[in-house]
């Protein structure tokens, strides 16, 4: 059976290449289906109507005929003539229905297959051909209500006894089913196999979405078309910088770089998570996070502080072996922020205001290994964090500042 299942497999993708889209290879696959399955279909009813043989002989050539030319679509299909195939089946199976019709007359309800065919148009052809849709459904309609009107007044064309209409109704009946069920089920299973996929798809941009913004900018950036821009007067700002990487850098191979950025702000990126804060960005070989904003929280300046004598551990444990050739400088500083999303591509969440200069400040004018903090933070975590003595510096932009070095929580 698997041997089976691998040969069908591989006929119903004929013509299905790598650079096939899914939405496309799901109508060759099922052309491809039908020409095979109503080929056999018609080639096995040969033996029920050898005994009526030489009334049925055309009706067999029919069916020894079509189920021939029929392969001529799974080789339209391999080069890539899937239009062409479509309409090569739709027709040929017109004429092999009008022509049986003809012969067995209306006792035998063969001309059903017509509203048959005009149904599957709908289903063989994708979307954007609508005009081929249309041409050929209308044209299995029109038929059918030619023959249907010839039949009413002509008798069959066949001279056979009662019961080979019979017989030939009861295989237009079977048959008309086990086709509607095998493209009905086929037409399930690619529309939940599509809905999977566009779910898994949903998913990943969901994913994404979270990786650029924060979980609550994100619900609101897709529930309202609206400029997002926020405003909190509680938020800690905080900015690592690897000290000399760009000078380092420069001896070093541009994948050797980027693997090493990546482990650190990988590294970093599990500390802001632990610690629920904010990544904002990453800017060259400086890292950016926030904590009060885009949600308030009463402990968001402890919370960096914490982060920050994290980020410095794990500098000095080594991260990786090339690591530990490196030093970072912090700095931080809390005080009223803007937040909001800019830009329509490559959108980011980022922040604007006096603490975030202040902030890049404080990383700036820093030392190396050491967390630089402004006195609003000193002011804020003297209880509970030890710190060296103050420092009065220029800086620029604001004059002479009093700041102070954290050292550890106390």
């Amino acid at each position: 059976m698997k041997f089976i299942g691998k040969i069908w497999t591989t006929i119903l993708n004929i013509g299905v290449t790598e650079t096939t889209y899914e939405k496309d290879a799901k109508f060759i696959r099922l052309t491809n289906a039908l020409a095979i399955i109503v080929g056999i279909w018609l080639f096995s009813i040969i033996p029920s109507l050898l005994p009526y043989y030489p009334s049925s002989q055309y009706i067999i050539y029919n069916s020894i005929f079509f189920p021939a030319i029929w392969l001529f679509v799974l080789y339209f299909n391999h080069r890539g003539w899937y239009t062409f195939a479509k309409l090569f089946f739709s027709y040929t199976a017109m004429v092999c229905v009008v022509f049986n019709s003809l012969q067995a007359g209306r006792e035998s309800d063969n001309h059903l297959f017509l509203l048959l065919i005009s149904i599957m148009a709908f289903y063989t052809f994708p979307p954007e051909q609508l005009k081929y849709i249309s041409r050929v459904s209308l044209s299995a309609l029109i038929l059918f209500i030619a023959v249907e009107v010839y039949l009413t007044n002509k008798g069959p064309i066949i001279q056979a006894p009662p019961e080979f209409f019979q017989l030939g109704r009861l295989i237009t009946l079977v048959a008309l089913c086990i086709l509607v069920y095998i493209v009905t089920l086929y037409n399930y299973k690619t529309l939940h196999k599509a809905q999977d996929l566009l779910e898994i798809e949903h998913q990943k941009s969901e994913s994404l979405l979270l990786n650029i913004l924060p979980p609550t900018i994100a619900n609101r950036l897709k529930s309202k078309n609206e400029i997002i821009a926020d405003k909190t007067n509680e938020a800690t700002i905080l900015f690592a910088d690897i000290v000399d990487f760009t000078v380092v850098s420069q001896t070093m191979e541009p994948e050797k770089i980027v693997s090493l950025l990546n482990d650190i702000f990988s590294e970093f990126d599990t500390i802001i998570k632990n610690r629920n804060l904010e990544k904002i960005k990453t800017i060259g070989d400086a890292y950016m996070v926030a904590s009060g904003i885009p949600e308030s929280r009463a402990d968001h300046c402890e919370a960096v502080a914490l982060c920050a004598l994290d980020m410095l551990t794990s500098i000095k444990k080594g991260i990786t072996d090339d690591s530990k050739n490196f030093k970072i400088r912090i700095g931080i500083h809390t005080g009223p922020v803007v937040a909001g999303v800019i830009g329509k591509s490559k959108f980011i969440y980022d922040l604007w205001g006096d603490s975030v200069n202040t902030a890049s400040r404080m990383e700036s004018h820093g030392a190396e290994g050491k967390i630089h903090v402004s006195k609003d933070v000193f002011e804020k975590l003297k209880n509970k964090f030890k710190f060296e003595e103050k420092r009065e510096i220029p800086v620029k932009g604001k004059g002479i500042m009093e700041t102070y070095f954290l050292v550890q929580k106390i």
